[in-house]
């Protein structure tokens, strides 16, 4: 490491750490909007170097194009990069991999003229990280944990509610511990699935640092009222996948992915709920996989 360089560490994220390494006079902003606790640590660190340089992909095949994010690539020995391009006044940055799953670099064409938020590149390298370690994927979801201490995945696109059921079970259900408003990570090792908050939360800044066994997959609707059904494995694989950070960029590595969605609709119980934004939903909800009570039931509230 070069002698100007600052190191700037994030607590373990599903017991990955993640350390950014800052060169050039390059500063990220503040995360102090999210009080994340990190994990255990059990895997090795994740490594993000920011430098200036070039951002020349002349040897890179372009193979997805997410406007007006970003372009993934695939450089010459099969590893993922990404152009990020400078929309609401950023610039242009490039995120390439210097050791599969273990160190990636983001180059910045030039140096920024105020500290660079981090989300992007951080997302992007962890999901790249997850992918070449063959561990997990991140999902775009709402995350909690029941009372007896098993895992819930509530997978949806944006304004499928996610950040609303977040905040009624905070507000309405007790004992429930929110993993996450926005991003769930979720990991398949010799000890089977594993649901993970995150520090990426979404617009109800909820990160919570907790895990547990993932046993249930609830796609989320709004609903006049409250109805339930069980979703058949095949269409919940095709609508859970949709919102999974698939590799898509890295065809030799989808296999792995699929197989964790396999695991994931072949041993969760898959539901579909349809509910009212009311906290009786919430707590009715909350019923349905078998945990909890209303907030103050316990003090006779």
């Amino acid at each position: 490491m070069l002698a100007d360089a600052r190191l700037v560490a994030v607590a373990p994220v599903a017991g990955i750490p993640i350390v950014h390494e800052l060169r050039d006079a390059i500063a990220l902003e503040s995360r102090d909007a999210v009080d994340w606790t990190g994990t255990g640590a059990r895997g090795a660190p994740l490594t993000i170097r920011h430098e200036l340089g070039d951002l020349c992909t002349v040897d890179m095949r372009p193979v997805l194009d997410v406007p007006p994010w970003c372009t993934f690539h695939i450089d010459a020995r099969g590893e993922p990069a990404s152009l990020f391009h400078g929309i609401f006044g950023e610039v242009d940055r490039l995120l390439t991999c210097e050791e599969p799953g273990l160190r990636y670099i983001v180059r910045y064409g030039v140096r920024p003229a105020a500290p660079v938020m981090a989300l992007q590149s951080e997302l992007a390298a962890f999901s790249f990280a997850l992918s070449a370690r063959d561990l997990g994927l991140i999902a775009h979801s709402c995350a909690f944990v029941t009372t007896g201490g098993e895992g819930v995945l509530c997978p949806g696109i944006s304004g499928t509610g996610k950040t609303t059921l977040a905040q009624m079970l905070v507000r309405h259900v007790a004992d429930v511990d929110v993993l996450t408003d926005d991003r769930a990570i979720i990991t398949l090792d010799g000890g089977g699935l594993t649901l993970w908050g995150s520090p990426w939360p979404g617009a109800a800044q909820i990160a919570g640092a907790g895990s547990a066994p993932l046993t249930t997959v609830v796609f989320i609707r709004h609903g006049a009222s409250c109805s339930m059904r069980r979703v058949p494995p095949a269409d919940a694989f095709r609508r859970i996948v949709n919102t999974l950070s698939m590799p898509v960029w890295e065809p030799a590595r989808c296999g792995n992915a699929l197989e964790i969605v396999d695991a994931i609709v072949s041993n969760a119980e898959l539901l579909e709920l349809a509910y009212p934004p009311t906290p009786e939903a919430a707590v009715w909800l909350a019923d349905q996989v078998g945990f909890a009570q209303p907030l103050g039931a316990r003090h006779g509230q």
